[in-house]
């Protein structure tokens, strides 16, 4: 959990996610009977875990909620999840689509790779444009295998994560009833986000009270915190510190910060409960939590957010070594060669040096490929001449011209940018 937290991308969450293509993500094949399923396992969950711990006067407000599991609801997905009155509505599709991530997650952390696919997933989702249709289930873009939950410790962690993050949003609606919270619509938004935290508040202390480590709650943060726009998504801060005003549901450094607080509060009942084979420590998991905090208004960790939403699409998420940035997709074989297959390497930005992946293909003496460096992901063409390849490049908006060339087991080039007065670094890649 320490890696998963030390990897995350600082962003904000400032309104919902943009619905559309989110709500189109999983369809009625895909759902099946997860509805009927999810609600038995939590109505079961809830009456013979959680009702035996309620004080009285939490019995009592919450003896006639009206729990209802739906299919998906639209406009709001993945994070269908509402309380008003007495009656709680969660949709099925946005546990599938958490249940997916905390499992990619575990496979990939559990088998060696690096997780920050993952991220890259969200933030590519954030910015999926609605005439691209329905994006890509996280299992086929971030490559899981069929088999994935073969693995007895991939499937036991992945569940745990799942477990405890879906009950955490479903204790947090109820702690709305308990509250006898109105809709946001009905209050102030600075009173909505002080009615979220005590449902957060209310969600925590009852999982704690069950002797439970809700190790799924920072996946849950993460999630919604890259599916949410920030500050690089407004012409100037004001327009979005006008914007934040408004919010109900802030992943803010706030918010998180009370994630932190409540871990270590119950850390000594975490660790005496928790199962053994967790081998998490709920302090350290807290100071994670609260490292995360610190990052979460960070502008340039948000306009990097921004960049690798806007440039990544699902081939760059194939499972990629520790470490490194891009790999070859998945389900596409290419043969490596001169000017072919993936390198990995320096690139210098001024004096900068930076670690670099690059995907190449080519065909004939056409070149294509992708490469990154941890700000989003560019795109290359060219043609190759002898032992040289000439290419163009962009990343984003930005873009320009470059060379490579092949010295026996290595590549050396050049690149600048299209209007520089000055060339923009240089390049070296060899086969990893």
């Amino acid at each position: 959990m320490a890696s998963w937290l030390a990897g995350l991308l600082a962003v904000l969450l400032a309104g919902a996610a943009a619905a559309g293509p989110l709500d189109l993500l999983y369809d009625d094949d895909d759902l099946g009977d997860l509805a009927a399923r999810y609600e038995r396992g939590w109505k079961d969950n809830f009456d013979n875990v959680f009702l035996p711990i309620l004080t009285p006067d939490e019995a009592s407000r919450l003896a006639h909620v009206d729990f209802r599991m739906e299919r998906r609801v639209e406009e709001a997905e993945p994070f269908g999840f509402m309380a008003g009155g007495d009656t709680v509505i969660a949709s099925a599709a946005s546990l599938l689509f958490l249940e997916d991530i905390a499992m990619a997650y575990t496979w990939l952390d559990r088998k060696g790779f690096s997780t920050r696919s993952v991220a890259d997933y969200l933030l590519m989702l954030r910015y999926w444009p609605t005439e691209a249709g329905r994006p890509p289930k996280p299992g086929d873009a971030l490559c899981m295998p069929a088999d994935a939950f073969d693995d007895p410790e991939v499937a036991d962690r992945a569940r745990r994560a799942f477990d405890t993050a879906a009950v955490f949003i479903l204790l947090h609606e109820y702690g709305h009833v308990h509250h006898r919270h109105p809709g946001n619509r009905a209050v102030p938004p600075a009173v909505s986000r002080v009615n979220e935290s005590d449902a957060d508040s209310f969600a925590f202390d009852l999982i704690a009270r069950a002797g439970d480590m809700p190790i799924g709650v920072p996946i849950l943060f993460f999630t919604m915190a890259h599916l949410h726009e920030n500050r690089a998504d407004y012409g100037s801060d004001a327009d979005y510190r006008t914007t934040l005003a408004a919010r109900t549901h802030p992943i803010s450094p706030e918010r998180v910060q009370s994630l932190a607080r409540h871990m270590s509060a119950w850390a000594s009942t975490y660790e005496t409960n928790s199962r053994p084979e967790a081998q998490l420590s709920a302090l350290s998991l807290a100071l994670e939590i609260s490292q995360f905090g610190h990052l979460l208004a960070d502008p340039g960790a948000q306009r990097l957010a921004a960049s690798i939403g806007q440039t990544a699409r699902p081939e760059d998420l194939a499972p990629r070594p520790a470490g490194r940035f891009l790999a070859e997709p998945c389900g596409r074989a290419i043969q490596s060669g001169a000017f072919s297959g993936r390198l990995a390497g320096e690139i210098t930005d001024g004096s900068t040096p930076l670690d670099v992946d690059v995907v190449l293909e080519r065909s004939g003496d056409r070149v294509t490929g992708a490469y990154s460096f941890g700000a989003g992901f560019g795109r290359m063409e060219g043609e190759v001449a002898g032992n040289t390849l000439a290419y163009s490049w962009t990343l984003g908006s930005d873009h320009g011209q470059g060379q490579l060339i092949l010295d026996g087991s290595t590549y050396r080039g050049s690149w600048d940018r299209s209007g520089a007065e000055t060339g923009g670094g240089e390049i070296v890649l060899t086969s990893p």
